[in-house]
């Protein structure tokens, strides 16, 4: 995520078939040159838009402070699912 646009993101999750996903967001930083996180050892939380966890349809949500990173997580299911994911603004100069 850009850590320098404004905090409001907008995340759309697109199903296709049968799937049971959740977005999830970490402030673990694996490319931090003085506090990096391996990969690995990311520690992932469920995203505070709660229409985005444990989900099986077509869904939106806002969060009002935007992690580090963002992931979609498909917990079961033979379908697919996609995030489309929106930051709005940039820095202010």
């Amino acid at each position: 995520m850009d850590t320098w646009a404004n905090a409001q993101t907008i995340i759309q999750v697109n199903v296709s078939g049968t799937a049971n996903y959740t977005v999830q967001g970490s402030m673990d930083d694996p490319n931090s040159p003085t506090d990096s996180v391996a990969e690995a050892n990311m520690t992932w939380i469920d995203c505070a838009a709660t229409s985005l966890v444990a989900a099986t349809a077509n869904a939106q949500g806002t969060l009002v402070a935007t992690p580090i990173f963002l992931r979609l997580k498909q917990n079961s299911g033979n379908g697919t699912a996609t995030m489309t994911v929106a930051q709005f603004s940039n820095a202010p100069l």
